[in-house]
């Protein structure tokens, strides 16, 4: 393993020609001497050791810029020619009294002295390339061909001067994939509490340099083992990471272990991220949990604390939001524009950029997890051939903007509630153009929003009646013009109109009570949805109303579904809805979630005393001047039909709006 003059850049041999024309020593030292001799042929960074001082260094080189970026501890940087280069003077080092930095540095006229204070021996190796000699009083050039990595000397009395060659070790491992000799091995989790000293932003620096290097998988088992990654993310104490979960016999450490496991080398470093945070998201001692939910507030302290840029922080937590979205539609579909339309919407929610980490994380939990659903390589395939040709759509790309939303509907910017109407609005104009590109022009939006202000002069025109029912299912067969298929599926913002509009019944009627039918609302799968509900109409004393059902219930729930005045909707209860949620309904009740601090009834149109229990409920809203019921229970439970009683028995309208 030798090197030759000509694989140094000519400023470098200039450099040490100045230094030896002067009598003075000059070597190439550190990182370039390892990367040259392991076959690289153009290092960045450049280092010499010399014994002159830096006031010769600075005076011998006295033409050029020299910056004294060190000189207390005998660094300066010279800009020469085409090169920065920082030239050290030989050197040994006092007490480390912070477990970083030394308390003094004495020049020395060795450089086998100034080679001793290193960290590891492939990196205490110095080239003369005028003379073209090696010192190598470590035998740094052997570790190389070994593949090893040895710490200087004693390894305790290297990793107790500086706490950072903690990491630094196992980001030589990630960077070059050698393995650790086992002594200094053995001594990295004696000196844990020097690394604990050490400044959050040089750790951040030799994480990230960790993270990404292409052999990331065996030094972060190496951080495991040492326990010097619950010094690093003081989180992985957390005892409920070690708990073994009962379902799998594994613990959330473990989890997390091997989902990284199944990652490839080429993997990004925000999903290596995301695949080492994602039992963290949520810190809980729920046994039952396998993916947590997101914690944002959670993940972004711990990650502040670790000093990540503000940009990897966004992209981790934006990761970590969407894994546990489901892929758009299965193998078995056969309808292509439905497919190219669920790509965009994935798109659109995922970002296209992460894309490609959302599939293979997908596919690494599904196979660690044993999640039956998880998606195979054909339909993921399918996915990313769809993705190729179909973009998201986002507001900006509307033909319609917000001053235009604003004319057309004639919205009195001045008050609240017409204010709020514009962004959902310009949400549901977008959902429309991803459904069918082919919307997005000033005719096609206009005519969309007119279909909306039809809804809402229809659940809002001026005499409103007593007793208002106002169903989520209402207004969405309204606003796709009553074609029952699935370019007529909305999604949130179709719930913020028709919430929307309650608050509007609401707020201009003291009198006026709403039953509210919020259908997807009740699933059990958005108790958020329910919280949210209860907390932004509290004001007015709402109840929930849990309906269940059997099979003569969602039978008699579709003869009172089939008698909605033409006006509104045609339903398209049928018993093929019965037969596709038959086997979920008794989930659906058992699993239910209702918001806290709320008041909760229960009842079924089947049970004996249903008439009795309407009854009491009607007395209990006026008595207790409850405007507000939003009923809970899953399609098809006897909702509508329950309502439709309520409001009879309190001498409502018996129009539905």
């Amino acid at each position: 393993m030798e090197l030759t003059a000509n694989q140094f850049p000519t400023e470098v041999l200039e450099i040490c020609r100045i230094f030896s024309s002067s009598g003075f020593k000059a070597f190439v030292v550190g990182g370039s001497i390892r990367d040259l001799l392991r076959g690289e042929t153009r290092p960045h960074d450049w280092d010499i050791a010399t014994d002159a001082s830096p006031s010769e260094v600075m005076d011998l080189f006295s033409q050029f810029r020299v910056i004294p970026t060190g000189i207390q501890h005998g660094t300066v940087t010279l800009l020469f020619k085409n090169l920065s280069i920082e030239i050290t003077t030989f050197r040994v080092e006092g007490e480390y009294k912070d477990g970083r930095h030394p308390s003094e540095v004495q020049f020395v006229a060795d450089i086998e002295e100034d080679l001793a204070r290193r960290d590891l021996t492939i990196n205490a190796i110095a080239y003369d390339p005028i003379s073209e000699k090696f010192t190598d009083p470590y035998d740094g050039r052997s570790d190389l061909n070994n593949h090893i990595l040895r710490l200087v000397g004693d390894p305790d009395a290297r990793l107790g001067e500086d706490g950072l060659r903690l990491i630094r070790i196992f980001r030589f491992v990630s960077q070059l994939g050698y393995s650790v000799e086992k002594s200094s091995l053995a001594a990295v989790p004696r000196h844990l509490d020097v690394f604990d000293q050490v400044a959050k932003e040089r750790i951040e620096a030799e994480f990230q340099k960790l993270m990404s290097g292409h052999h990331w998988l065996e030094a972060v088992h190496f951080l495991v083992s040492t326990d010097l990654l619950k010094h690093i993310i003081p989180e992985y104490e957390h005892e409920s990471l070690h708990t073994p979960l009962p379902s799998l016999n594994l613990t959330r450490l473990d989890i997390t272990l091997q989902i990284i496991n199944d990652l490839s080398s080429e993997s990004s470093v925000n999903l290596r991220y995301s695949a080492l945070f994602h039992q963290l998201s949520i810190l809980t001692d729920d046994t039952s949990i396998l993916l947590p939910d997101l914690d944002k507030n959670l993940l972004s302290r711990i990650l502040k604390k670790l000093k990540f840029p503000n940009k990897r922080i966004e992209d981790i937590i934006h990761l970590l939001a969407i894994h546990k979205i489901p892929l758009p539609y299965s193998l078995e579909e056969d309808d292509d524009e439905y497919k190219n339309y669920s790509t965009r919407r994935l798109l659109y929610n995922i970002q296209p950029k992460f894309l490609e980490d959302y599939l293979i994380f997908h596919q690494a939990k599904g196979r660690i997890l044993g999640v039956p659903t998880s998606p195979n390589e054909a339909l993921v395939h399918d996915v990313r051939i769809r993705s190729i040709s179909q973009r998201p759509i986002y507001l900006k790309d509307l033909k319609v903007d917000g001053n235009e939303v604003v004319t057309h509907l004639n919205i009195d910017k001045t008050k609240t509630a017409q204010r709020e109407l514009i962004g959902i609005c310009l949400e549901l104009l977008r959902e429309q153009v991803e459904v069918d590109p082919l919307n997005n022009s000033k005719k096609g939006l206009y005519d969309i929003l007119d279909q909306i202000m039809k809804v809402i002069s229809l659940c809002t025109s001026f005499k409103i009646p007593k007793i208002s029912i106002i169903s989520t299912d209402h207004v969405r067969k309204l606003y796709r013009k009553n074609f029952p298929d699935y370019s007529s599926w909305e999604s949130a913002h179709t719930y913020q109109l028709a919430i929307w509009v309650v608050s509007c019944i609401l707020r201009r009627n003291k009198s006026t009570m709403v039953i509210f039918d919020g259908t997807n609302f009740n699933s059990p799968s958005h108790p958020f949805h329910r919280q949210k509900l209860y907390k932004n109409f509290k004001y007015f004393n709402p109840i929930f109303l849990h309906t269940f059902a059997s099979k003569d219930d969602v039978k008699l729930n579709i003869n009172a579904r089939n008698l909605e005045e033409r006006s509104l909707s045609k339903s398209d209860a049928d018993i093929t809805i019965y037969n596709r949620y038959e086997t979920l309904l008794d989930s659906y009740s058992n699993s239910l979630q209702i918001p806290r601090g709320s008041q909760v009834i229960e009842l079924s149109t089947r049970s004996n005393n249903y008439e009795q229990m309407l009854n009491d409920i009607a007395s209990m809203m006026t008595k207790n001047n409850h405007r507000l019921v939003i009923m809970s229970g899953n399609v098809l439970t006897g909702k509508t039909f329950t309502a439709k009683k309520i409001r009879e028995i309190l001498g409502g309208s018996t129009t539905t709006k």
